[in-house]
């Protein structure tokens, strides 16, 4: 019984640990660039435990994903920008942005992906546990320009939510009637893959919808408030990182 005692009681302590890591604010590390334009992932500094020490070691596979994509770019350019809107408590979440001209293609391109971490297990989030099945619907992989695969959300309601932010901040869109056209022509078959990430600084879900490239000058991403998320039903766990997160 003792025995069984000190294994429950260190259990308990190696979860409580990882716990209150996943309750600090991280402090991010940026490395040198991979290559001349495109930039490393950040790195959690001082990591405290094997959750941190995974995403960690994630991060440096999709450095490797991206140098071997630019790599066979032949003749062309690629670059990378990365931003983590969110970092801790509970969540890490990265927003990377690549645009890249190979020779061999007909024009530039470019995208935006994201990637939410959960700081206790050190896994990319699993939506499904965060928000309910109405702001989830179809869930899917989507392979991106360096090969990665990343969750979408296929869902109606989010996509709706999508629309109603769509162009109603400061900076008014001269398209905006256009831009909407074009999702709602993107839509016609049913909601697109949305790209998902958490958004400290707006308080939120920031959805991102992808376009064909000759509509692609519409796509811009779109915060929906905490507030929103709460009355949809998101999980308390999601709600209380957006109240002290940074």
């Amino acid at each position: 019984m003792r025995r069984l005692g000190l294994a429950l009681a260190l259990a308990w302590g190696c979860a409580s640990g990882a716990a209150m890591a996943a309750d600090r604010p991280e402090r991010l590390v940026m490395p040198p660039p991979m290559l001349k334009t495109i930039a490393s992932m950040p790195q959690i500094a001082d990591p405290a435990d094997a959750a941190e020490r995974r995403i960690n070691a994630a991060l440096k596979r999709l450095d490797q994903a991206v140098v071997k994509a630019a790599r066979t770019c032949k003749g062309g350019d690629w670059q990378r920008s990365v931003d983590a809107p969110m970092r801790g408590p509970g969540f890490l979440s990265l927003a990377i942005t690549d645009s890249w001209y190979c020779a061999d293609a007909a024009h530039p391109d470019a995208a935006t992906f994201s990637i939410v971490y959960d700081l206790v297990t050190g896994r990319p989030v699993d939506w499904t546990r965060l928000l309910p099945p109405s702001l989830t619907g179809t869930v899917a992989l989507e392979e991106q320009a360096d090969g990665s695969k990343i969750v979408t959300l296929a869902s109606r309601r989010l996509f709706d939510l999508y629309l109603a932010g769509y162009g109603t901040g400061e900076d008014k869109r001269d398209d905006l009637d256009e831009c909407k056209q074009a999702f709602k022509d993107l839509a016609g078959d049913g909601p697109p893959g949305m790209m998902v990430w958490l958004d400290a600084k707006g308080g939120g879900l920031a959805v991102q919808v992808g376009l064909p490239h000759v509509v692609q000058a519409c796509e811009e991403p779109v915060v929906i408030p905490a507030a929103v998320l709460r009355l949809e039903g998101a999980q308390p766990a999601l709600l209380r990182a957006f109240e002290s997160g940074r």
